[in-house]
């Protein structure tokens, strides 16, 4: 991959352009700061630009377009105080460019506070640094957003993050990067020395990660598998960033790459790492992650290491799917797949219920998200006989919890494929089932997907209406998306509808998606049929959905799906800011 010259300068150093002012010290010191500090400018005697940081954009990013060597730092903050938050937040940097105090504590826009002083660098310049000022997170918070090996955030709160990077890029044009790394180790050392030395080394390669990455960037520990880096303001060009990408990923390799001691024993692990860019016009955060994520498995399809970028043309070619659809048939004979849970919850945070969600647990990929397969398996005769397992697997487990006071109370989501209701004998499978379980029929919720009902719900209806009337309760996936939703609301028993995941996603104040979800909400309103809102993210698509009436959430923001042995603590875990008990 070439690039002009000029940018390949730029990429070989995270700091603007500048002339040497400081000498070899002052060459150190700006590399030390970068580690340690969110944010620093350089200046002159005249409070005159000559260096700064990524970190003091993504503080500041309405100075940018004023931002310059060779500016007067004041004029660049009269230019940008375009709001009286901005103007206040200017005042108090003006005092530290006149010397009136040599640190003060600020307030952002968004909140967040930061710690600003301006310290003598040397008798021509000075450093004007800005760290923030990081709450006390108390034991709830740390619960909720940060994996309790690690001490990185969790998915929750990466999430979080990523979404704010998104909107900053749609604001900027700069663009950053999503990088899922798998580095197989329950597999590793389940083959070396057991899995008892898991915790020890997870650590380990957190440490490894961190010692990669900018203190502006993101480490997050997603799952017991893998690890997610995000970084933002990587260029506004899309083949730079690819290149600065492409660099991080050789130094990651490089230091995962380096061998592990385990109760004495060394170890090699090789790192298998996905990478998609994000920028302007990009889509969900959690879609970002799929399609790392994907990056990721065409590593391990193609039985190669190193780096991977996400390409859509890509996804499964012929071959590909050839082959997956005749492993997804070995994996059902050899029951590797299993069952995990999502809570649901109500505005209040009591449980309400659970969605049971299928994943394939691979001798030699690991846990491959159904992402992956699931299409493949919708467009053969497996989702057929997979469909039916799931059925009983998810019965089977509600039947251990019968005696539970918790889970023994919560009703259970699974998603139904079109072509098990076209088979005559569906109902009396789901009938062999219950019988055989001594479940509640009432408490299994049949998830039916809106858009393969919609053309023909004609032909379903005859199913749809025995299955009713043998106790078990309806739900309709991807309501909100269409026109025609009052119709099928009229036409079938159900129980609840399932606000479309992308509508939710899409969520934001004044826009089209809200004016949908508004939509959807006072239909089913009307139609007296509750709504569960899924894929809810944020704590502003939460606050939207609330607003607007729905009283029920799924999602990332309140937990991912767990195998069920994970679900108890999820029930009594409080939300941020309020308390968690089941309804």
């Amino acid at each position: 991959m070439s690039v002009p010259s000029d940018k390949s300068a730029k990429a070989e150093s995270p700091f603007p352009a500048a002339t040497s002012l400081v000498g070899a010290y002052g060459e150190q010191l700006f590399r030390i700061l970068e580690q340690a500090s969110s944010g620093f400018v350089l200046l002159d005697s005249q409070n005159r630009v000559q260096r700064w940081n990524d970190g003091y954009l993504q503080l500041f990013p309405w100075q940018a377009p004023a931002l310059k060597v060779g500016f007067s730092l004041q004029t660049v903050l009269d230019a940008s105080a375009s709001t009286a938050a901005l103007q206040n937040l200017n005042t108090s940097l003006s005092g530290l460019l006149s010397r009136q105090h040599v640190n003060a504590e600020v307030s952002l826009p968004n909140g967040r506070k930061l710690l600003t002083a301006l310290h003598a660098v040397s008798a021509s310049y000075s450093l004007l640094t800005c760290k923030e000022i990081i709450p006390a997170i108390d034991e709830a918070d740390q619960l909720a957003f940060f994996d309790a090996l690690t001490q990185l955030p969790n998915r929750r709160l990466l999430l979080d993050r990523l979404s704010q990077a998104m909107i900053q890029s749609e604001r900027t044009g700069w663009r950053g990067a999503l990088l899922t790394v798998d580095m197989d180790v329950l597999h590793s050392l389940q083959s070396a020395d057991g899995a008892a030395h898991v915790d020890h080394l997870q650590r380990d390669i957190a440490q490894r990660l961190l010692s990669c990455m900018r203190v502006c960037d993101t480490v997050a520990r997603v799952d017991a598998e893998h690890f997610v880096i995000m970084i933002s303001d990587l260029s506004p060009d899309p083949e730079l960033a690819n290149l600065l990408v492409e660099r991080l990923g050789e130094r990651l390799q490089e230091s995962l790459n380096a061998g592990y001691t385990v109760n004495g024993k060394f170890l090699k692990l090789q790192a298998n790492i996905g990478a998609t860019l994000f920028g302007p016009h990009s889509r969900s955060a959690t879609e970002l992650l799929k399609q790392a994520e994907i990056a990721m498995y065409r590593l391990r399809d193609e039985e190669s290491r190193g780096l991977h970028f996400f390409q859509p043309e890509k996804l499964l070619m012929p071959p590909d799917r050839s082959r997956l659809e005749q492993e997804l048939r070995e994996a059902l004979r050899l029951n590797q797949f299993e069952m995990q849970y999502q809570p649901q919850y109500s505005a209040q945070g009591s449980a309400t219920g659970l969605e049971a969600l299928l994943r394939w647990r691979h001798p030699t990929r690991g846990l491959v998200p159904p992402s992956i397969f699931l299409s493949v398996a919708e467009e053969s005769d497996i989702i057929v006989p997979l469909g039916q397992w799931i059925l009983r697997a998810t019965c089977e487990q509600m039947a251990q919890w019968k005696q539970d006071s918790l889970l023994g109370q919560l009703p259970v989501s699974v998603n139904i494929s079109p072509k098990q209701l076209q088979r005559p004998d569906f109902a009396d499978q789901i009938e062999t089932i219950l019988t055989q379980t001594g479940i509640n029929p009432a408490q299994l919720i049949l998830e039916l997907p809106f858009a393969a009902l919609q053309p023909a719900v004609a032909d379903f209806h005859p199913m749809l209406v025995r299955l009713s009337a043998m106790g078990l309760r309806l739900s309709l996936d991807g309501f909100g998306e269409r026109s025609s939703n009052q119709d099928l609301l009229a036409q079938l028993p159900l129980f609840q509808v399932k606000l479309a995941h992308s509508l939710v996603q899409r969520l934001g104040p004044n826009n089209a998606s809200e004016a949908a979800a508004q939509a959807a909400l006072a239909l089913a309103q009307r139609s007296q049929v509750m709504v569960i809102a899924s894929g809810v993210e944020t704590l502003e698509q939460r606050a939207l959905l609330v607003q607007n009436g729905c009283q029920h959430f799924m999602g990332y923001l309140f937990s991912a799906p767990v195998p069920a042995r994970q679900l108890k603590p999820l029930l009594h875990m409080p939300q941020v800011g309020q308390s968690r008990k089941v309804a």
